[in-house]
């Protein structure tokens, strides 16, 4: 993060300071704040770390890092009579800081390496979940700060032992990546209440080892590399910010060796489906073969509109839009075949308008654009039959024990 300041700014912090400590020396674009504090020791702020604070200029501009924002703001708090005396202007860096002069992305400096053995590695998980309040209606409960398939069966184990406890006065619950949200009464069981149930229920969780859960799973037909998606980058690119093909930038960012290589990469795996948001039924999935898992920023600004059914990811997640909407996710893909119904004209419906639940696996496999109009036709007339695996075990234990036998030397 950059924080903006002007010139007037810069003599203000000249004046914060004694002439006898500091002084101001310009090299180019570059102005260096030299401050010296040996002859009065006393007021070096605690959180002043540094002796010397290089801002580059752009136009009558200079940009501070952040150790310098706050050691300048420091300063400021020093010094009451100068508190007010210039607004700082937060300045959000363009997209166009973040690409080459040609449109292109730079290239990450080296391969991602593949995390072998993952039943073992649980980095990121906190050693005693955290309780978190959401206003008066919310709790959070995080179990670690990654995206991490084991902390998310945690969350959902929770979630279930939510449901199945009857807790008064608790409406829903969703569980995310490595959290779960608890949507409550506060009328009916105050926060702290509530958070000391919860506590009993993970003490009760199983070891992830030992947890099976009901998983189905969806397979979805879907064009790769495909017209609609291209649109929407094009318009993107045109009207809002150049940049990179979304397919190309994720080869480029994951030393793939072309989108070919990377639709390869992508289909050849099943997607856990970890949560449930931001618009209704849209899932966020990960990938279960680790060698499998790519990663991608998402759009900076985002774009206006996506078309529905596309497949795109952000971070290491797989999401589906169900409609025509804005997003960030890189995309390069689209399915023919909805993910909710308000309507519920299909079976797979009956017990929400919305396709996935927590827990269900996705395949996506490439199909052409012909196979794509003929789905199409059938959603529309309604005598689509959903691909689906129903009732299907999935054992943790199992999952980890294939992870561990995978030939991480083979090409997709």
């Amino acid at each position: 993060m950059t924080q903006k300041y002007s010139d007037l700014d810069i003599e203000n912090f000249n004046q914060i300071l004694n002439p006898n400590k500091s002084s101001v020396s310009y090299k180019s674009d570059k102005k260096e704040i030299n401050i010296d504090f040996s002859r009065n020791t006393q007021n070096k702020p605690n959180n002043f770390s540094s002796e010397k604070i290089i801002l580059e200029k752009n136009s009558n501009n200079y940009f501070f890092n952040q150790k310098s924002i706050d050691d300048y703001n420091g300063f400021k708090q020093m010094y009451p009579h100068n508190k007010n005396s210039h607004q700082v202007v937060q300045s959000r860096p363009s997209i166009k800081t973040h690409i080459n002069p040609d449109g292109t992305y730079p290239k990450k400096l080296e391969p991602k390496k593949i995390q072998k053995n993952i039943s073992k590695s649980f980095q990121g998980a906190y050693e005693e979940p955290k309780y978190l309040p959401g206003g008066d209606k919310y709790l959070l409960v995080e179990f670690g700060n990654v995206m991490n398939l084991e902390l998310n069966f945690k969350a959902q184990g929770l979630a279930k032992a939510v449901e199945e406890s009857k807790i008064k006065g608790v409406y829903e619950t969703l569980p995310c990546f490595a959290s779960m949200i608890v949507h409550y009464n506060s009328d009916d069981i105050k926060f702290n209440d509530l958070k000391n149930e919860l506590k009993q229920l993970v003490g009760q969780l199983k070891s992830s080892d030992d947890v099976v859960v009901q998983s189905r799973l969806f397979r979805f037909p879907t064009v790769y590399l495909d017209k609609w998606t291209k649109e929407a980058i094009d318009d993107y690119t045109s009207k809002i910010a150049p940049k990179q093909s979304d397919p190309e930038y994720i080869v480029d960012l994951n030393d793939l060796d072309d989108v070919d290589h990377f639709v390869r990469v992508h289909s050849g795996t099943e997607y856990w489906v970890a949560s449930l948001g931001f618009w209704p039924g849209l899932p966020f999935t990960m990938p279960l073969d680790p060698r499998c898992k790519l990663s991608a920023p998402k759009y900076n600004p985002p774009r206006t509109w996506t078309p529905r059914g596309t497949v795109g990811m952000g971070g290491s997640s797989t999401a589906i839009y169900p409609d025509r909407l804005p997003g960030g996710y890189q995309i390069f893909g689209r399915t023919p075949v909805p993910i909710w119904d308000p309507e519920k004209r299909f079976s797979v419906f009956k017990d929400s308008i919305c396709l996935f639940r927590p827990g269900d696996r996705i395949k996506f496999d490439p199909c052409s654009y012909e196979e794509f109009d003929e789905i199409e036709r059938k959603v529309e007339e309604g005598s689509y039959q959903y691909n689906v695996m129903e009732n299907h075990k999935f054992s943790i234990q199992q999952y980890k024990t294939w992870v561990d036998n995978l030939d991480y030397e083979k090409k997709f």
